[in-house]
């Protein structure tokens, strides 16, 4: 039981990267582990084998080459606008955090099984918080000092109900992630067995999605694909899918709506109409669409010049410190700073942290939904190569991929 206990709090506190006194806790908890190295010989033995493994040399060598892109594009075009450099350079100190962490889940046997279950239940864990935050206005102010939002970024429906996560970053890049951890819940739990309960561990999942914003939907579809075109799932348990997600969201209805009115009154009133905006604003204005769209639609129309996609500018942010050309897309906002050339090695960069090429079976299968919902996010935030919980999430993974995982064999990565 305290084993579970641990792994979940490391994995929350790791992937989350919520602030404790201004500091990231990701980092926090890095230093006991650091510190156990001291003391304990077989983990200060583990903890190396971790940093000199050939997953660990093959990112720093691609975080180098990115690195030297980001720097030599500002120099070039005379811009000075390192902004970019800044956000790939914090990633080694990611990486700094998640070796001691990688190293204890090694030192401690446990296994990729484990990693993937309890990453699936940390989001399950978060939607609680959120949840338990919105009912309250102190928690409310309170969740602030951990996360950093500013609600004053957030306008339209979803000002009442985003940055209630204890997480570092609370909108975009949290509900990327969820979508992530609704993939993961698909591959480790729907695969394996369809019941009510398992159905409602889904249903949490995609109610976490709601406070974070509408991103993580994506992963769900993908997730959902690859449930049916599964050839693990047969007839029988897509049909008990059908009739379990039925009774399942049934069953979560009804027992708000008795036991807990308030929330959901708050789920009907404020939850829902942002969730679901593109569907309210058939009523309203007879079309299918929402606020966040129609901006997201109208940074691909800015006044471009082309030949900065092609060869790039050297431009990242602007002096008011929004980003130039006003986008948000990362295949817009990277193109236009390193060109074509610099952002196809961000990709492969992406490609390095997260090689679905040299996975097998099912992981392979599941683990290309989840890169090819990150390849499509791209077109809406920056994702690939740059995101920090991209970042994390995928040195998570594929490090247990290879290296706790028992049905791998010693091969290149290892």
């Amino acid at each position: 039981m305290w084993r579970n206990i641990i792994l979940f709090l490391l994995l929350f506190c790791y992937v989350f990267a919520f602030y404790i006194f201004n500091i990231s806790v990701s980092f926090l908890i890095a230093l006991p582990l650091l510190g156990l190295a001291f003391f304990d010989r077989k983990y200060c033995y583990v903890l190396w084998q971790v940093v000199i493994c050939k997953y660990v040399k093959n990112i720093i060598v691609a975080w180098t080459i990115v690195m030297f892109f980001a720097l030599f594009f500002s120099i070039f075009y005379g811009t000075w606008d390192f902004s970019f450099l800044r956000v790939i350079a914090v990633q080694l100190f990611h990486l700094i955090s998640a070796l001691p962490v990688l190293a204890y889940l090694k030192y401690k046997s446990y296994t990729f099984k484990d990693v993937e279950e309890v990453f699936v239940w940390i989001f399950i864990a978060q939607t609680f918080v959120q949840c338990t935050v919105l009912m309250s206005s102190e928690l409310s102010e309170m969740i602030y000092y951990f996360n950093k939002f500013d609600p004053e970024l957030v306008k339209g429906p979803g000002s009442y109900i985003r940055g209630k996560a204890l997480s570092a970053a609370t909108t975009y890049h949290l509900s990327l992630i969820y979508g992530v951890a609704f993939i993961l819940y698909v591959k480790r739990f729907l695969t394996e067995k369809v019941s009510l309960k398992i159905v409602l561990m889904g249903i949490l999942i995609f109610i976490g999605i709601f406070f974070a914003g509408r991103t993580g939907f994506v992963g769900v579809l993908f997730g959902v694909l690859g449930y049916f075109f599964s050839n693990k799932v047969n007839l029988g348990k897509k049909i008990r899918l059908m009739i379990y997600s039925l009774l399942g969201c049934g069953f979560f209805v009804v027992v708000l709506y008795i036991f807990f009115p308030n929330f959901y009154m708050v789920l009907e009133n404020y939850v829902l109409p942002y969730a679901f905006e593109f569907l309210y604003s058939l009523d309203s204005s007879g079309k299918m669409e929402t606020a966040s769209t129609n901006q997201l639609m109208g940074m691909w129309q800015r006044d471009f010049n082309y030949m900065e996609f092609l060869l790039g500018s050297g431009k990242y942010t602007l002096e008011n410190g929004g980003y130039y050309m006003t986008v948000d897309p990362g295949i817009l906002r990277h193109t236009l700073f390193m060109g074509v050339i610099g952002y196809l090695f961000l990709v492969a960069y992406q490609f390095v942290l997260f090689p679905i090429h040299r996975l097998q079976g099912q992981t392979r299968f599941y683990y290309t939904l989840i890169m090819l919902y990150w390849i499509v996010m791209e077109f809406k935030g920056c994702t690939l190569g740059s995101n920090k919980f991209v970042f994390s999430t995928s040195v998570l993974l594929i490090f247990s991929y290879f290296y706790l995982n028992p049905e791998v064999k010693r091969g290149n990565y290892v």
